[in-house]
């Protein structure tokens, strides 16, 4: 009697596979464009027509099942140039994929390896334990819900910091003095930032105290400066959104328009780490010139 054999495993499509094509998705592309892509990458036929299957069809059940996620809400048109490969200051970027309404987008290379690497060291040395703000009275206070640690650069405080800022402003067409601090975040693990908003609730008494310096956040950028072993994904759960950490690249969405609404389904986390550890940068981006 002969040996029954198991099929081989089927590979797993990587996770900026994943979010490629749910971002052509939601774009309206159709299959035979992105199977055209997908073949041109080197993937076989059956295998990107499941992928491609597969994907569109729990996009569009999310879009069809969650419409009391869209609250009325309609965002603008994304800040963010509609090319694929863009300038941005004295770099050149990928844009790996652009979400609209919501507006989510991976860029691709914001950071070199080396300005990732100065930058860890330049932070090592004196992160302390990360806090939140009290949404009760605009300050600071330590919670469980984020368990990370962090320390901070002033705008324009060294070479790098600056190349960022002025990297960001080419992108999105907003000054740099909209920017708060360079926020850099270390995660062990077992870290993590459980589902948050990073806009101020208008209903927060604490939220007119903090708004004073700049107003509302609209927009952030989350720059991951190395790669995560295993966990650290930022993570939408209200999209069905997982982003893995990248050295380099950095994660982009927006969150107020034009007419002064917010957009909850941003609502993000940062999944706990579970082997390795994670270092990131976070910007965020003010309605006006933001002073402290």
């Amino acid at each position: 009697m002969s040996a029954v054999l198991d099929p081989p495993p089927i590979p797993r499509l990587a996770p900026e596979w994943q979010d490629w094509l749910a971002g052509n998705v939601v774009r309206g592309c159709t299959d035979a464009d992105m199977l055209s892509v997908m073949r041109d990458n080197g993937f076989q036929e059956h295998y990107a027509r499941v992928a491609i299957s597969v994907v569109r069809s729990m996009t569009e059940r999310v879009q069809q099942q969650a419409p009391q996620m869209l609250s009325g809400y309609k965002a603008d048109p994304i800040r963010l140039p509609a090319h694929s490969t863009v300038r941005a200051g004295d770099r050149e970027i990928g844009i790996g994929f652009t979400l609209a309404d919501p507006n989510v987008a991976l860029i691709q290379d914001l950071l070199t390896e080396q300005e990732c690497e100065k930058l860890i060291s330049l932070s090592a040395g004196k992160v302390t334990r990360s806090s939140v703000v009290d949404r009760a009275t605009g300050g600071d206070q330590i919670s469980a819900v984020r368990t990370s640690a962090g320390t901070h650069f002033e705008r324009g405080e060294n070479a790098i910091v600056a190349r960022i800022e002025q990297r960001i402003a080419a992108l999105t067409g907003l000054p740099i003095e909209n920017g708060e601090p360079l926020q850099i975040l270390y995660y062990k693990p077992g870290n993590e930032y459980l589902a948050h908003h990073d806009y101020f609730d208008p209903t927060d008494p604490g939220s007119a105290e903090v708004m004073r310096a700049g107003g509302q956040r609209i927009a952030t950028f989350v720059i991951y400066l190395n790669n995560v072993t295993e966990g650290g994904e930022t993570r939408f759960p209200e999209l069905s959104l997982d982003v893995k950490p990248r050295r380099g690249s950095a994660l982009y969405f927006e969150y107020l328009n034009a007419a002064g609404e917010l957009d909850a389904r941003c609502l993000h986390a940062g999944v706990p780490v579970v082997q390795g550890e994670k270092w990131i940068a976070t910007k965020w981006l003010r309605q006006g010139a933001y002073q402290r």
